[in-house]
């Protein structure tokens, strides 16, 4: 990258992460039908799908400090690498007989754990690449987040389609060779450079004193919770393959609802990348908000196309809304800080996560028949909406002159 120069290449870090969407959705679809067919319970796989988020939440506290340490990209670089590592423990054990319950379980925790630190290095890197500069940093992140959706279409499609087309253990075969293609992707972005008049900033503190950064400045500590009210997106997993496998009994259906998220996603991010210079964007977290709500009743009818709608609607607006608040995030932090303010941030966001996945797991649990869980499944969105709507309000009566 030439700093000023208005631009800075990307294919590096695009490249990686559409290949690592492409097999991570199809480990966030594979995780719950595995598990659930190791354990006989759609219970046991939503529990499990939030004690491997709690697990993800911590490896993104503890990747804010090598984050500010050694830099974004080659903590993304190897920790994407070492997550193909993980993860080829199961084909491995399915191969040779040993793909226990217990094994799955070990071998999908460690991979949580690691894709934490994923997570906060790669939404470091765009601070990393080129500062504060607004335009960049809605390019970076639009086409970030266009690559990102691209790949979540494409892996829904490709795990569908293996497990009609292809024996068991050919999908969990093609997920740790995409990490490892992906982790090579990701050696080609750029090295960190010191913006102009900036060389003499030293990161410090990681995780730690990101947090007590976002809690002294309140504009900030919205925005963060902003973030963390609208990352809803690790429903995905488990809202399609509970809604194939629970109310349909089609399993396969769930490659055409998770990649129904991903399209949308693809249209919101073109969306936002069309109409960025327009206005502040804060319509675009009402706009998010009514998302909420067709994602909170689009199960009603139990009707495969009315779900692909719902869902593809939820994608488009929150995409825009995380954009929108991702890019006001990044403009408030000091580079000094950025590894550990994303830390903190990517932590309250998979705290959030936690929640809502030990929600689903005790609605599948609680003894409700499957409509009936639905139901506190859709009432739980529903008091989402509620609150980013607030929010929303107190975005509109606080501004920050910065942004």
């Amino acid at each position: 990258m030439r700093a000023g120069a208005g631009s800075v290449r990307l294919g590096g870090l695009l490249s990686g992460v559409l290949l690592t969407q492409i097999v991570n959705s199809a480990v966030h679809l594979a995780q719950p039908l595995l598990v659930a067919d190791l354990s006989g319970s759609l219970g046991s796989a939503a529990f499990f799908a939030a004690f491997g988020t709690g697990v993800h939440m911590l490896g993104t506290y503890l990747g804010g400090w090598p984050t500010d340490r050694w830099g974004a990209r080659l903590v993304l670089v190897f920790s994407t690498l070492l997550r193909g590592v993980v993860l080829a423990g199961i084909p491995i054990a399915m191969a040779f007989g040993f793909a226990t319950l217990a094994w799955v379980m070990g071998c999908y925790t460690i991979e949580a754990l690691v894709r934490g630190y994923v997570d906060t290095a790669v939404h470091t890197v765009p601070l990393d690449l080129v500062g504060h500069r607004r335009d960049l940093l809605d390019r970076i992140n639009s086409r970030y987040e266009l690559a990102f959706e691209v790949g979540a279409v494409a892996g829904p499609l490709m795990l569908g389609g293996l497990m009609v087309w292809a024996d068991g253990i050919v999908a969990h075969i093609v997920i740790p060779i995409g990490f490892v293609a992906s982790a090579a992707c990701y050696l080609l972005i750029p090295k960190r450079t010191a913006p102009v008049g900036q060389a003499a900033t030293k990161p410090h503190g990681g995780s730690w004193a990101g947090l007590k950064y976002i809690l002294a400045h309140p504009y900030l500590l919205l925005v963060v919770v902003g973030l963390m009210l609208f990352h809803l997106y690790e429903l995905r997993k488990i809202l399609s393959a509970f809604f194939a496998k629970g109310l349909l009994h089609h399993p396969a259906a769930v490659g055409h609802i998770g990649a129904a998220f991903a399209l949308g996603g693809v249209a919101g991010a073109l969306l936002y990348a069309g109409t960025r210079h327009k206005g502040s964007g804060i319509g675009w977290v009402f706009g998010g908000a009514l998302g909420t709500v067709a994602l909170a009743v689009g199960w009603l009818p139990v009707n495969l196309p009315v779900m692909v709608g719902a869902v593809f609607l939820f994608g488009v607006t929150n995409v825009c809304a995380r954009l929108v608040m991702t890019r006001w995030r990044q403009e408030l932090t000091p580079l000094e800080h950025a590894g550990g303010v994303t830390a903190a941030s990517e932590f309250g966001r998979t705290a959030v996560s936690v929640g809502i996945n030990s929600a689903v797991g005790g609605a599948f649990s609680s003894g409700a028949s499957i409509y009936g869980a639905f139901g506190i499944v859709g009432a739980m969105l529903g008091i989402f909406a509620i609150a980013q709507l607030a929010l929303g309000r107190v975005f509109l009566r606080k501004g920050d002159p910065r942004l």
